[in-house]
């Protein structure tokens, strides 16, 4: 059985504005922070598979991926900083 990519799409994006939006209103930032850096994390694993590309779609799946790393770390800060 395989599932479908749409729900996927869909409960994430839901997720992404719900957590975005307690963080900037200030509201569960420690929560909302964490748990959007578990999720960038996450889906860095799964779509940003750079050790499998060559050439400049490689370069281009590096840089992504350094740059979600950077915005974990801000999420990290963030969520630390609300403690």
């Amino acid at each position: 059985m395989e599932f479908p990519c749409h729900l996927v799409l869909f409960f994430g994006s839901v997720f992404e504005l719900l957590a975005g939006s307690l963080l900037v209103l200030g509201i569960f930032v420690a929560y909302a922070a964490s748990g959007l850096a578990i999720f960038t994390l996450a889906a860095s694993f799964m779509l940003l598979n750079f050790w499998s590309l060559e050439g400049s779609a490689r370069e281009a799946a590096v840089n992504t991926w350094l740059s979600n790393i950077a915005i974990i770390g801000g999420l990290l800060i963030a969520a630390a900083h609300s403690l």
